[in-house]
């Protein structure tokens, strides 16, 4: 028994160690990155296209979207995503009577929030310069997307965590919702003048990959959830 203990215990530091260390990749990708649409090496043709796509949103918009947009960029506000992300990860947790669902959704937040901060200081990149629907926008702090970022943190590691938990069909519902919601999040951000589109991009990009890197180290695989399901002659 205490010889099994000693091996989970090395099994989460070593898993633990493994998040750590592409958390450190991905951040310095995603400064790589931050670098070469600010940097003075900027591809004149990629400022081009952002200029072009955040003047495009801010001369199309309309004025009754402007206060639904400000609800729906809400969903990837810190506030929101934690109180969504607590109770998500309380009733997953409860559903499979394990931790790991905790686990996981806490680990894709806390590192995505962990790199958004560490990037968005460095890079300091300011926001696009056309008309903001957000008063209390700060002017820097443009490069990556942290809304955007978190929503694909928070809604596809539900929606994956569904998809670990149960195979009935209505989890393709729960898939399609979280996919609309992260991409409706992106757009919103687009529309208020809160980023450029490479803001965006890099969010959805940096975030997809720690959230499947998260579900690769902290999800069940399925033969561990085979072995867990009870053998139908077994005593009840």
């Amino acid at each position: 028994m205490v010889h099994l203990r000693v091996s989970r215990t090395r099994l989460r530091w070593a898993v633990a160690g493994h998040l750590v260390a592409v958390l450190a990749v991905l951040l310095g990708l995603l400064l790589v990155a931050g670098w070469l649409v600010t940097g003075p090496e900027a591809d004149s043709d990629v400022e081009v296209a952002d200029g072009r796509l955040t003047s495009w949103f801010a001369q199309h918009r309309v004025p009754g979207l402007n206060r639904p947009s400000q609800w729906v960029a809400d969903l990837g506000s810190t506030g929101v995503v934690i109180a969504i992300g607590v109770v998500a990860a309380a009733i997953a947790g409860y559903l499979v009577r394990d931790w790991w669902p905790v686990r996981l959704l806490a680990a894709a937040l806390a590192g995505e929030l962990l790199v958004f901060l560490a990037v968005s200081s460095i890079v300091d990149r300011g926001r696009p310069p056309v008309p903001h629907l957000d008063a209390q926008l700060p002017p820097t702090s443009s490069f990556p997307s942290g809304h955007t970022a978190a929503a694909v943190c928070l809604y596809r590691g539900i929606a994956l965590v569904v998809c670990h938990i149960t195979r009935a069909r209505w989890r393709w519902v729960v898939v399609s919702t979280a996919v609309l919601v992260v991409l409706a999040v992106a757009t919103a951000r687009l529309y208020r003048g809160a980023h450029w589109p490479t803001d965006v991009i890099a969010s959805l990009l940096f975030a997809a990959v720690w959230l499947w890197v998260c579900v690769r180290s902290l999800a069940p695989t399925s033969a561990q959830r085979v072995q867990e399901r009870p053998s139908p002659t077994a005593p009840r």
